[in-house]
């Protein structure tokens, strides 16, 4: 019971920060901070997607059909030379 006293106090208190100018600074660091955070993470996606990945890997994940390979191709910057359709 005590636990979740405390726990509702510390809520509380960070939630009434939300109506301060505090609070606005705060959640706009936040969204720039985050919004930085998620472009790296894409960026370290297609990185590991195009060069990372085995030949194995993106053959089974985009190599069933044209339009997946050309998604793939679209991707890694044309990814000349790549052809990971699977013969049919």
């Amino acid at each position: 019971m005590r636990a979740l006293l405390c726990a509702s106090a510390i809520a509380l208190a960070l939630g009434g920060c939300g109506f301060t100018g505090t609070g606005d600074s705060v959640r706009q660091g936040v969204a720039t901070k985050g919004a930085q955070a998620y472009d790296e993470g894409l960026a370290n996606s297609v990185w590991f997607i195009c060069n990372a990945a085995s030949i194995g890997s993106v053959k089974r994940r985009w190599g069933r059909t044209q339009e997946d390979a050309n998604a793939y191709k679209a991707i890694c910057d044309g990814a000349d030379g790549v052809d990971i359709l699977e013969p049919s």
